[in-house]
């Protein structure tokens, strides 16, 4: 009888000792899915700061080789969007999320849907927020009406508006207009509408 007392007993402290190591795995495995499930689900959501700085500066150094300004592919499943460059002679250049190079479609864009035309300023400023280390000081408590929001990307409603213009009248346009894009920008920047810049080019060149 203590025989079987004294082997249940063992059996029992055994079982004891085990049992922290199966919670200790459980616990590890939970962790570790929780970790895989929130680096899955970072996404680009449109805004250029979710963007990782390492992405930003592949996109300016392809805007510093071809072109001044950069619209991306509107969100969707990609964590990266494609993009296309686009130079002062409105003349694009597509790249998909590694940086290669992509085919236009029929428009003349590398998408259908496309975020508004953003200058190289943007991007790089978007670059410098994304970069910053995150820091886990406290602030200092300040009245609220001290604190200023952030201030958005710029998107650039020059380029934006001169391109659709372009886009509008390109049949009616004289040929070689687009060798003035600079000027006309010039233009619109000290207060022309894009109709009026076009018509003082055409007067003075054309």
């Amino acid at each position: 009888m203590s025989y079987w007392r004294y082997d249940l007993h063992q059996a029992y402290n055994f079982a004891s000792r085990r049992t922290p190591l199966f919670k200790s795995r459980a616990a590890d495995t939970t962790q570790e899915a929780a970790h895989l499930s929130t680096k899955r689900s970072k996404r680009w959501n449109g805004n250029l700061d979710s963007l990782a700085p390492e992405f930003l500066k592949e996109v300016m150094e392809k805007m510093e080789a071809y072109g001044d300004r950069v619209q991306f592919q509107s969100p969707g499943r990609p964590a990266k969007p494609s993009y296309q460059v686009i130079n002062p002679t409105e003349r694009k250049m597509g790249f998909d999320e590694r940086h290669l190079l992509l085919r236009l479609n029929e428009d003349g864009n590398i998408s259908d849907e496309l975020t508004p035309i953003y200058a190289m300023e943007a991007v790089r400023a978007a670059m410098l927020r994304s970069g910053r280390p995150a820091t886990r000081a406290t602030p200092a408590r300040r009245p609220a009406s001290s604190k200023s929001p952030a201030a958005a990307p710029v998107i650039d409603t020059v380029e934006q508006d001169k391109y659709a213009y372009f886009k509008e009248h390109r049949e009616t346009l004289p040929e070689g207009i687009a060798a003035y894009s600079q000027e006309i920008s010039r233009l619109m920047k000290a207060g022309l509408s894009a109709e009026a810049a076009f018509q003082q080019i055409i007067d003075q060149h054309f």
